[in-house]
Formats: C-alpha cells, sequence, structure tokens
C-alpha cells in the first residue's frame, strides 16, 4: 500500500470503490472531494485514515460504521487498480491545497492549537487504530477502545484528561494542549498501553505499539520519527 500513498488517483479511485457501499454517486464525490481538500498530499495515507472516516461518518449520516469504512478503503486499496472505478474527480481536477467551501453535509473540525507533541500523539493513535482496524478481535470496536481510553486517562492531570477525552469521544477533531516527552506526552502514551493491555492482552498490546512506532519511524516526517522520545 505504501507506493500508493503518492498516487492520488489510485486513492481517490479507492475511496470510490469502498464509499459506493454507502453513498450514491453525488455524495461519493462530495466524499471523495473531501478527502483531497483535508488529506490528499498531507503526511503517510494511513495517518489520516482514521480522522477521514469519523469525519465521514459524522458528516453523511454514518454514524457508528468508521471501523467498516476504514476496513472497506483498506481492501480496496490493497486490490487489484484495474477492478477500482474511475476517479469521480477526473471531471473536474483540482489541486488539494486549493481553498474554498467543503462538500454539502460535512461536519467542519472545531479550531484546536496544536502544540508540543500533539501532532505525533494523534498520529500515533491513528497508527493504532490503523494496526487494530487489520485484525479488531471479536466484540471489540473503535468505540469501545474509546471508551476504556477515555476511562484509563482519569489518571492523568485534570486539563490533560480534559482535552484527551473530548478528542477520543471525537467532540474535537484536534488533541488541545502540550504533550510533552517525558511529560504529558508519556502520560499519554502509557495511558494508551494500559488502554490496550486491558483489551487485547499484553502481547498483542506490545506488536500493535510495535508496528505502530514502526509506521511513524518510517513516515520521514521530523515530527513523528522520534516517537520513541515517548515510550
Amino acid at each position: 500500500m505504501a507506493s500508493r500513498d503518492n498516487d492520488p488517483t489510485t486513492v481517490r479511485r479507492a475511496l470510490a470503490q469502498a464509499l459506493g457501499d454507502y453513498l450514491d454517486g453525488p455524495r461519493v464525490r462530495d466524499a471523495v472531494t473531501l478527502w483531497s481538500r483535508q488529506f490528499q498530499g498531507r503526511g503517510a495515507l494511513f495517518l489520516g485514515l482514521s480522522r477521514y472516516c469519523r469525519q465521514i461518518a459524522d458528516g453523511f449520516g454514518l454514524s457508528g460504521k468508521e471501523a467498516e469504512l476504514h476496513l472497506k478503503i483498506f481492501r480496496a486499496l490493497q486490490s487489484d487498480p484495474q477492478r477500482l472505478p474511475d476517479d469521480p474527480l477526473s471531471s473536474q481536477p483540482f489541486e488539494a491545497t486549493e481553498p474554498g467551501s467543503l462538500p454539502p453535509g460535512t461536519v467542519v473540525p472545531t479550531a484546536i492549537r496544536l502544540g508540543e507533541g500533539a501532532a505525533a500523539m494523534q498520529a500515533f493513535y491513528a497508527a493504532i487504530e490503523a494496526q487494530l482496524s487489520r485484525d479488531l478481535p471479536v466484540g471489540l470496536t473503535p468505540a469501545r477502545v474509546r471508551r476504556t481510553l477515555i476511562r484509563h486517562a482519569v489518571g492523568l492531570p485534570r486539563p490533560q484528561q480534559h482535552a484527551a477525552s473530548l478528542w477520543w469521544s471525537g467532540q474535537v477533531t484536534s488533541l488541545d494542549g502540550d504533550w510533552p516527552a517525558g511529560g504529558h506526552g508519556t502520560q499519554l502514551v502509557n495511558v494508551m498501553y494500559v488502554a490496550l493491555a486491558e483489551l487485547l492482552g499484553p502481547v498483542r498490546a506490545d506488536l500493535c505499539f510495535t508496528q505502530a512506532v514502526a509506521r511513524l519511524e518510517a513516515s520521514g516526517d521530523a515530527a513523528l520519527t522520534e516517537i520513541r522520545h515517548y515510550l
């Protein structure tokens, strides 16, 4: 899948195939437009996919289907490109960074200040969700994972607990505040580990963490490759 991160057309075609199971043609185009405007070309594909699925679920009446969407998109990306539908944006191409209004029906994220370490924490959890989406144990849903994270966040100082809980509950799309390595960032990583160990057992939690760290270190993004400093 790594080679397709650099092929926006193939990614858009894969999105169209996956979303076509849920939306009609015009809304598929709207959903793919959202990807192109907010996520395309802005880091490794897997880092934005979890946030994208949450926005699609919230904005297109698919609440509760985030994990299902994520899995269908992931499978479409792994499928034979020759079997993918045409790029829904091919008739009206535009640059991903072009300013303009969002597609109808989408939720506009609340503006949140990204402080020290916040981007690394968001990317790390997105990588964990990507790992879980490949082989989610029976009875374990992304919503249950987030509820468990929120429950364990009570061990954080009150302001950090509040910020993390808002983020994991989906009330905001970005993690507010400063999360430095050796401080609150490391504490947040510990919360993630304890929650995953409870849900998956320590062996699978360790494996999930190892794979998530490897993904960030391979991203080439200087803000993410230092993730080991938080462990």
